[in-house]
């Protein structure tokens, strides 16, 4: 199962059925579970964990230094992963930045071709990154989100459970749950095909389109549209919704007109 030209240190945990690939490098104190395959010339290094059932494609590197100028090399951080993920060719996943801290990717997600995840970024589950998306650090992507190829994140922003990035496309606000996101931090509709793919019922999706009008069309501020959404009761569901954008410290994305090209700071 490890081609003979791996580069394995004596100190990383490797269970007997994960398949190395020729020219792969780990180095420390690597711990990869059953099941996993890393493919040739892929590199692990350092405090990383990595679950069952994961792809770790050709030239990936995971657990390489955070592109952070403050950080200090003897800082004991790391990356954790989860189970069934697949990273394509040349994925770049960094450890964490501070003592003690990782980068998190939950588990089943893909990340495609090129994808970039800065230090402390934190991925949820059933996570789709297409070619070539750059996370900034702590960024923090939720369930069910899917990045369309090219797009940068900010670093510190958030992505809302069930939200689709438009390609070629950046973000430094939060963009909430269940909305599509497009151009440049601006909100364009209700991503009701991902929604359905969630398993959101025509109940469940008539509802997130009323939090949706009355946070995005009904003409009142972020405050005025809380304080309006309190007077009712939510499911706990689309209660998701309200919670995200309570807790935003960047700010919510705003919506524009589809194919706007205005700067929206």
């Amino acid at each position: 199962m490890i081609h003979p030209t791996a580069i394995i240190d004596p100190k990383a945990e490797i269970d007997s059925d994960v398949g190395v690939g020729p020219y792969v490098l780990i180095e420390g104190p690597v711990r990869v579970s059953a099941g996993t395959t890393i493919q040739g010339h892929a590199v692990i290094t350092g405090l990383v964990v990595i679950g069952r059932n994961n792809q770790i494609g050709y030239g990936s590197v995971v657990g390489s230094y955070p592109q952070d100028l403050s950080f200090d090399p003897k800082v004991n951080s790391g990356v954790e992963m989860g189970d069934n993920n697949v990273l394509r060719e040349h994925c770049t996943i960094h450890r964490g930045t501070k003592e003690s801290t990782n980068t998190q990717i939950g588990s089943n997600n893909l990340l495609m071709v090129g994808a970039h995840l800065g230090h402390n970024v934190r991925i949820g589950d059933r996570v789709i990154l297409a070619n070539n998306v750059l996370l900034g650090g702590y960024a923090d992507i939720h369930d069910r989100v899917f990045i369309g190829g090219g797009s940068v994140v900010h670093q510190f922003t958030r992505i809302g459970a069930v939200a689709l990035l438009q390609g070629i496309s950046g973000v430094g606000k939060d963009v909430p749950p269940f909305t599509i996101a497009a151009e440049k931090n601006g909100i364009v509709a209700i991503n009701t095909t991902g929604l359905r793919r969630a398993g959101y019922g025509p109940e469940l999706r008539k509802e997130v389109k009323e939090a949706f009008t009355l946070y995005y069309g009904s003409g009142l501020n972020t405050s005025q549209a809380q304080a309006q959404s309190r007077q009712r009761s939510w499911s706990k569901e689309v209660s998701l919704f309200w919670d995200f954008i309570g807790t935003s410290k960047r700010g919510v994305c705003p919506m524009i007109r589809w194919g706007a090209r205005a700067k929206l700071l």
